[in-house]
Formats: C-alpha cells, sequence, structure tokens
C-alpha cells in the first residue's frame, strides 16, 4: 500500500507543463502560432482573433435580396434581352418596340438604383456616388422618352 502513494504523487513529466507555459508566453519559441492558417494563438488569441475580423469586416459583403426583387430583375433583364434582340433584328423600323425598348431600360436602371439601398456596407466614395446618379439620371429619361413614346403613338399626347 505504501508503495502506491508514493508513486501516485510522482510527474513522469515534470518539465513538460513548465515548457508549455513558456512557449505560451514567449512568441519565438511558440513556432506553431507563425504557420500560415493556423488557428492556434496561444496568448496571442486576442490578436489572432481581431486579426480575423478585421480580414472579414474587409471582405465584401453579399448582399441578400428579397425574393420579389430577384424575380423582378430576371425577368426585368429577360425582357430587354427580348425587345432589344427584335429591336434590332425583326423590328428595325416599328417605333412601338423601340418605345417599349427604351421604357424597360429606364425601368430596370431605376430598379437597380433601388436595390442600392440594400446594400449592407458603407455607401461612401465617390464610385458609389457617380453610379447613383448615373443609374437615376438614366432611368428617368429612358423612362419619361419611352412614356412619352408610347402617349404620343397611341394619340394621349
Amino acid at each position: 500500500m505504501a508503495k502506491n502513494k508514493i508513486y501516485s504523487n510522482i510527474n513522469p513529466y515534470p518539465d513538460r507543463e513548465e515548457e508549455i507555459r513558456k512557449a505560451k508566453g514567449n512568441p519565438n519559441k511558440n513556432n506553431h502560432s507563425k504557420k500560415k492558417n493556423s488557428n492556434y494563438g496561444g496568448y496571442t488569441a486576442g490578436t489572432y482573433m481581431a486579426g480575423k475580423l478585421a480580414e472579414k469586416a474587409k471582405q465584401q459583403e453579399r448582399v441578400k435580396l428579397p425574393m420579389w426583387l430577384n424575380i423582378t430583375l430576371i425577368a426585368l433583364f429577360a425582357a430587354i434581352a427580348v425587345t432589344l434582340i427584335l429591336r434590332f433584328t425583326v423590328y428595325k423600323d416599328n417605333l412601338l418596340v423601340n418605345y417599349i425598348s427604351s421604357l424597360l431600360l429606364g425601368v430596370t436602371c431605376l430598379v437597380l438604383f433601388y436595390t442600392r439601398r440594400f446594400k449592407h456596407t458603407k455607401k461612401t466614395g465617390a464610385m458609389y456616388s457617380i453610379v447613383t446618379v448615373l443609374l437615376t439620371v438614366m432611368g428617368v429619361v429612358y423612362t419619361g422618352m419611352g412614356l412619352l413614346g408610347i402617349l404620343t403613338m397611341f394619340g394621349i399626347i
């Protein structure tokens, strides 16, 4: 019985705990945390996670649009493709197809302008402002041209 009590308190690796403690505290000995794509940080885990969060914040966030807006965009782009193909091939001299294609282009520009409000990242910068103004102006001009053309063709104006 005395034999078991004596050997139960002996640590077979007495220096191992000290080595682990020193390796975590000393960045020169902790080579594992320096490896690429390592998720082990030792005591530097806070800085490691902060770096990961900063890297994730820099990435472009994918925007999740509502289903009705996705369906509207798909339908508009399909309608534009069909009308532009018909306009430039079969109905070259048909005014109604010209006005309808202008109307669809304008409405699509306005819908794309509307979708920009769903973007979650910061909305600053010169390029963002230029694209917003361009979409607005093109949408209003093309929608107006298409509507005025259709209304004058049917004798309403």
